[in-house]
């Protein structure tokens, strides 16, 4: 997965009123993240009016890169729910298509670990599962869990996640080191000194011919040591810099690609700048996506009106790679019929090829 690319977070939650709560309250811990534009969440409740339900979240979750499974009684019994997790989640997840995390709502019998391969689920207290309704605050509960998904994401998305995570815990070790070597040449030093001023002439030039070999060979191995620590903690960006040049500035990323655009009524002849976009649409997710609410040419500089999704190919049902917000300015490359329509249709389905107007500010 490259660096700019969101992670689909895909909640498999029973419907009872208890894990709704919960999961509500997991989305809001993990606002951030999607603020941040680290993940983009879906669950059920998201389908919109005019879909087919199950259709629906197939496609989602076979592009989810991340399946929360959120496990309780209610999860268990529900006997479409349970066999949907344990099939097809768990097939992407042993195919290594995405990888399945167990949420322990509530506490149940452990059964139910088998079925999804004895994954650890979260969250965790001193490395041992422990239910959310178990945690005396639940916030504590969410802010684990929370840092469980952030540690995963980052994994799917950083190639070098694992070295990173190696230097972090070498590091503590060779500054350790660095410093006991020192401390010892320091001591070496000292000593050299007070021999040299000390007993008779031959045993001082002894000692401090042997002395001074000693630190010769500690100031090496130091200078080595020292050396060694300044590489591990620069080789990340020297290696992020060559393998993706891009991630230096994160903070200005030309993102492109195609968005929904809206609908524009069929008639005779080619389309044509300037023709309205049609906003008496019942389904909310064939609203116009752009302001003004005209077709627009190429070059255009037009703003979000709500969220939206950039995608890498010209379908709703390819993946999202980055989510515009309300507000921002995109630049129109070129404006194309989603599908081609029928003589008989009524309305021509639009898509349009963008970029940010400036470099997007990755928040």
């Amino acid at each position: 997965m490259s660096g700019s690319k969101l992670v689909k977070v895909f909640y498999c939650c029973s419907d009872s009123a208890k894990d709704v709560q919960l999961r509500q309250k997991l989305e809001n811990h993990l606002k951030i993240l999607e603020r941040q534009r680290v993940i983009i969440s879906w669950h059920r409740g998201m389908i919109s009016p005019g879909k087919e339900r199950a259709a629906e979240i197939d496609r989602q979750l076979n592009t989810a890169d991340i399946i929360l499974v959120l496990i309780s009684s209610d999860l268990i019994a529900a006997d479409d729910h349970w066999e949907f997790v344990t099939k097809q989640a768990m097939q992407r997840h042993r195919s290594g298509q995405a990888r399945v995390i167990p949420i322990l709502l509530r506490p149940v019998f452990n059964i139910w670990k088998p079925a999804l391969d004895n994954l650890t689920a979260l969250p965790t207290l001193l490395e041992r599962e422990k239910a959310v309704t178990d945690w005396g605050q639940h916030d504590k509960a969410f802010e684990n869990i929370a840092q469980g998904i952030k540690k995963v994401a980052q994994e799917l998305t950083d190639p070098t996640f694992h070295i990173k995570h190696y230097s972090q815990q070498t590091g503590v070790v060779v500054i350790s080191v660095v410093q006991a070597t020192c401390n010892f040449l320091i001591h070496i030093v000292r000593s050299t000194l007070f021999s040299v001023f000390k007993p008779s002439r031959t045993r001082r030039h002894r000692r401090a011919s042997k002395r001074a070999n000693q630190i010769v060979i500690l100031i090496a191995v130091c200078s080595v040591l020292i050396s060694l620590f300044f590489w591990q903690a620069g080789i990340y960006k020297s290696f992020l810099l060559i393998s993706n040049p891009t991630i230096e500035s994160t903070e200005n990323i030309n993102y492109s690609g195609w968005i929904w655009l809206g609908i524009v009524k069929n008639h005779p002849g080619a389309l044509s700048p300037g023709e309205p976009l049609v906003v008496e649409q019942k389904n909310i997710a064939e609203y116009p996506s752009i302001d003004p609410l005209v077709f627009p040419s190429p070059g255009a500089i037009v703003t979000v009106k709500q969220l939206v999704d950039l995608r890498q190919e010209k379908s709703l049902i390819s993946e999202p790679i980055h989510r515009f917000q309300g507000g921002e300015k995109l630049v129109i490359l070129k404006v194309e019929p989603l599908k081609k329509a029928s003589r008989n249709s009524v309305y021509i389905r639009l898509m349009a090829k963008v970029r940010c107007h400036h470099n997007c500010e990755k928040k």
